[in-house]
Formats: structure tokens, sequence, C-alpha cells
């Protein structure tokens, strides 16, 4: 049996953890994941979907706020094989932690590595049009996103696809080959393929801020900004009412018609959700 400790915080890490419990030849020893944090409008102090799910299925759960020198001799007393992490972010992994499984820590990144290194690859592959993509299966070394591949798993990138449909099949199809795939590597650790660093490719975290559309754009990739980065950060624009009063406006989906930029589900600051349609008379969006 290969003793495994799961790092994980995302509920696309779920999709991973679910089926590890599923393996015969696995054990899973103990999950690790980001401490709770306030969400909301009122700051309510929540656990994230992976610490839910090892509370609500008795599994020991660990939630350092950084990987202290006691953190690492508990994971050593835990007694690993092998560590398997799945969207769980900084902090990074320590050349001392690195040492600890026999089979080292094993990271899923949704993207053919080495393009698309970094924190947020589903998006910026649907903002920069891509229309192939591959899940990779590496052996974590002291840099992120840079050690050898273990397995790469090509997948075709929807023409419809937001970052939440990109993860959800990524990782899907990841679920589908994580037996095979680990249990070949643990037959094999060595057998891996070293990173073409040369053509790595890296691009930076998204967030509100960054989530406003650049109209100097094509449409076309305005369009797939808008499917990016949804469910969050959500593409936001200034819109100006009848009244000349300057207003945030975010956009949920649109369209193209006739190479134009359509939106379709909006919502302006302070207001509900609604269609642009119903509302395109009464607001005009500033291009600038």
């Amino acid at each position: 049996m290969i003793n495994t400790i799961f790092f994980g915080s995302s509920v696309y890490s779920l999709i991973i953890l679910k089926k590890l419990r599923k393996l015969s030849n696995f054990t899973l020893t103990a999950i690790v994941t980001k401490p709770n944090q306030p969400v909301g409008r009122h700051q309510t102090i929540t656990a994230n979907p992976v610490a839910q799910y090892a509370t609500n299925h008795q599994i020991l759960l660990l939630q350092p706020t950084s990987f202290t020198s006691s953190f690492i001799k508990q994971l050593q007393t835990l007694q690993p094989h092998l560590i398997l992490v799945v969207a769980y972010g900084p902090p990074f992994f320590t050349s001392k932690m690195l040492s600890i499984p026999k089979y080292k820590i094993v990271n899923i990144h949704p993207s053919p590595l080495p393009q698309y290194r970094g924190a947020t690859p589903g998006p910026w592959q649907i903002i920069n049009g891509e229309k192939q993509s591959a899940v990779t299966f590496f052996q974590i070394d002291p840099h992120p996103d840079h050690g050898p591949i273990i397995r790469q798993i090509p997948f075709a990138i929807s023409s419809t696809a937001t970052a939440d449909s990109f993860y959800h099949h990524a990782f899907q199809l990841a679920a589908e080959k994580l037996n095979s795939t680990l249990s070949k590597y643990i037959n094999n650790p060595n057998k891996l393929l070293q990173q073409n660093h040369s053509q790595k490719t890296y691009f930076p975290r998204l967030n509100k801020t960054k989530a406003q559309i650049n109209w100097s754009w094509p449409p076309q990739k305005i369009e797939r900004f808008v499917r990016a980065l949804i469910p969050w950060p959500v593409t936001w624009t200034y819109v100006q009412n009848q009244a000349g009063q300057k207003l945030k406006m975010k956009i949920f989906s649109a369209r193209l018609k006739n190479k134009q930029f359509i939106p379709l589900s909006v919502q302006i600051e302070s207001k509900t959700k609604t269609d642009w349609s119903q509302i395109k008379n009464h607001y005009q969006i500033i291009k600038k």
C-alpha cells in the first residue's frame, strides 16, 4: 500500500481527491489544505471544500498557515510514500519537504508544461485562443511548475469553455487516468521527461482589477476574456447612465454577432443581474 498525503484547496481538488480514495493500492493518511478564511459580505469564517470533505469523512486534516519546522516534523511522522498536490497554491515546498516521501511530491497541473506555468493556466489558455491543452503530472522540484514530467494527457479546449468548465474537464481527465499514471510511476519513478525550460511561458495571476475589459482588443479576444473569468473574478467595464453617472458593470456572458462583441448577462453595480438587451437603451459602455 502506498501511504499518501493529499494537498489541495480548490473545489477542483476534490475531483482528484475523491478518485484517490477509491484506489485500492493507495491509502490516504492525511489531507493538507489552507486555513479557514472569512468569506462573503459578512466575512464568515468558512472551511474550503477540501477541508469540509476531510471533516465529513473523518480524515486527518492539517491546515498550516506556513510550512514551519513543526509542520514538517509532523509530515515526517506520518511517513508518506507519496504526496499528491492538486490546486494547493503557495507556500512552495522546501527542499527538506521534497525529500520526505519515497516517491517524492507529484503535482497535477492543467496545462502542457512548460507552457502556462503559474496559478491561472486555465483562463489564460482561453484568453489566448488556444485550441489544445493537456493536463500534466509532474514531480515537484524547488522551482514552481519546473520539475520533470511524469505524464501529459492532451485534450481539446471547447470554443465555449469557461475557466470553470476547463478545469472540470482537465481534472476529470486526470482522475480517469490517476490509477494508471500513479501506478506506472510508482513502478518506475525514474522514468521522467525533463521540461524544455526554453519553451516556458508564464502569465500573471488574475484578480478583480485585472478583470477590466481592454476595449483595444479584438472582439474575439474580449469574448474569450469574458468566458475565461467565469466563475471568478468576472470581467467588468464602465458604463454611463442617462444622468451622466459613471458605473461599473460586470459581464457574465457575451457573444459575437457580425464580428461585434455583444454583452448578454450583465450586472450594474448595486443592481441585480439582468440581460443587456433589457437595459442597453439606458446605459452607454465607456470604451476608453
